[in-house]
């Protein structure tokens, strides 16, 4: 079994571009829409709605554009990426406006990462 990708919601295309794109420097691959009917066969909402795929390597994130999306809570869900410059990357997101959230497992520190929708990922070096 090989994962392909994982399937988000964001609230808006600018921020996901911003922070897929501009912040974690995965490429735009495509810009798509699930018609109402196949949304509604799969995600079980009658709309159009607007996928932006970002990816890197083998890394795909499939970003659906749902404006009135609200994060469960409480917010556990979370994907995991490998970093190279995680510092950098780090500092960036702050800069940026993204909140970075800083845990510690004994003597090893976790940090995660929240899109502007409140999508969160966990970063680390690789």
């Amino acid at each position: 079994m090989v994962f392909d990708h994982i399937g988000i919601v964001n609230k808006s295309e600018e921020e996901a571009l911003l922070f897929y794109r501009d912040i974690l420097g995965l490429e735009k691959i495509k810009d798509s829409v699930s018609t109402a009917d196949l949304s509604e066969q799969l995600f079980s909402i009658s709309k159009d709605i607007k996928m932006i795929v970002f990816g890197k390597g083998s890394l795909k994130i499939e970003v659906f554009i749902l404006p009135e999306f609200i994060h469960p809570s409480p917010n556990i869900p979370h994907l995991g990426l490998q970093i190279e410059n995680l510092d950098q990357l780090l500092e960036k997101a702050k800069q940026s406006g993204v909140k970075v959230i800083t845990g510690r497992r004994g003597d090893k520190v976790v940090y995660f990462i929240q899109d502007f929708s409140g999508n969160l990922i966990e970063v680390k070096s690789i």
